[in-house]
């Protein structure tokens, strides 16, 4: 095989160009508008195939090699959150209280470089690459209407990666089977009866009522789920009432579930709906549970694509780079791609060199932007070597 490894190397420039401008113009889920059609007219420039508004602003680009081989997809999320930046650099996003705050910018350029590069060289490119861009991951909204729309069809594998400022700059982090929780937000009102602070004993205060849920919900992960599952219960919001002296008619409680088995999701939504709605009824009042809509399930990685991923990074980068990652208590929908097709989503390193904590959905999120070459390097390896379905090469060679 040709040398790979160089001709991505003289793409670093335009990769971290594109990147910095997707930092700077980041878009909300629904309406990364902007971010599709520079993505699409990248894709058309470089002669792939290419289909819009996809699940509304997705965006899908297909590359047929000249040799015969395998159809393989590569996933790249393309959302933006709501958040106001903090970080103090040249490309810090233009547009108020929106920021790219996970990653996603470079997920999008390092997917967009590599179909450049790969149709390039269509002539040592084996089967069809797919090139999926899809939005609103941060909302959980878009793979679903994505695989609805075809996204997937004649898909044998999919793949995936994520920047994460939890490793360092350089590494890669891949785990077969489970490697990401489920997750499932919801709220629960309760209705009570309003009045005034003077009197509670006539009325039924929601308040009161809320809080006695919110502390018992953690009963159900540390009492009733086996000890050796893996689950968080998070209340993120808690909200009801207007003055000091008035008991409101309500109050909401919002939170989000999140475990690593579909038994244990099914349990803990089970018993957070009886149990909200016996404590209420315990103080006379009244609590509606609802969650939105299917949520997210777990991320579960196939052992063979796995196995193809570590190998391949280990032969890009050296396999004292790779590891097998930890559980991870966050959730994507990359998870319904695999739920459809065999595949793997893995971790790249992105963590700033000084050490200082970039939480991700955090304004002061930021990335070593040297991770983007790294995860457009093992991205190649793992899409060549998949579309071919042979062994990853050997190190020394083919894209390291």
């Amino acid at each position: 095989m040709t040398d790979w490894a160089g001709d991505l190397k003289t793409r670093a420039e335009s990769l971290l160009a594109l990147r910095r401008d997707l930092h700077r113009h980041p878009e909300l889920s629904f309406q990364e508008t902007r971010t599709a059609r520079i993505v699409a007219e990248r894709l058309h420039a470089a002669g792939l195939e290419v289909r819009t508004g996809v699940a509304r602003t997705g965006v899908v680009g297909v590359l047929r090699g000249d040799r015969p081989g395998r159809t393989v997809a590569w996933r790249a999320d393309i959302d933006a959150l709501p958040l106001q930046e903090r970080v103090d650099v040249p490309f810090r996003s233009v547009t108020p209280d929106v920021m790219h705050a996970c990653g996603h910018d470079g997920h999008t350029a390092i997917a967009v470089t590599l179909a450049e590069a790969m149709a390039a060289r269509r002539g040592e490119v084996a089967g069809t690459a797919v090139f999926l861009f899809q939005p609103a991951e941060e909302v959980f909204g878009g793979a679903g209407p994505m695989i609805e729309a075809g996204a997937l069809d004649g898909v044998d594998e999919v793949y995936g990666l994520h920047l994460t400022t939890r490793d360092p700059a350089g590494h890669v982090r891949v785990r077969p089977g489970a490697a990401m929780s489920s997750a499932d937000f919801f709220d629960v009102e309760v209705v009570g009866q309003g009045g005034h602070g003077a009197y509670p004993h006539l009325s039924v205060d929601p308040i009161t009522t809320a809080a006695r849920i919110v502390l018992g919900l953690q009963h159900l992960v540390a009492y009733e789920l086996d000890p050796r599952e893996t689950a968080v219960l998070t209340v993120g919001q808690l909200v009801g009432g207007t003055k000091h002296n008035v008991l409101p008619a309500r109050a909401v409680v919002r939170g989000s579930i999140r475990a690593f088995s579909d038994a244990a999701r099914r349990q803990l939504k089970e018993r957070l709906t009886a149990y909200a709605r016996h404590t209420a009824e315990a103080h006379r009042a009244e609590a509606r549970v609802t969650f939105a809509g299917e949520g997210c399930p777990v991320v579960v990685n196939d052992a063979g694509a796995a196995d193809r991923v570590r190998r391949c990074a280990a032969a890009a980068l050296g396999a004292g780079l790779v590891a097998e990652a930890a559980p991870n208590m966050a959730s994507d929908d990359m998870s319904l791609f695999l739920a459809s097709r065999p595949g793997c989503y893995f971790n790249v390193g992105a963590a700033p060199a000084d050490g200082r904590p970039r939480p991700h959905h955090a304004p002061e999120f930021e990335i070593d932007e040297r991770s983007l070459h790294t995860g457009l390097r093992v991205a190649a390896a793992v899409m060549l070597d998949a579309l071919a379905g042979h062994p990853a090469p050997a190190p020394g060679t083919g894209v390291a």
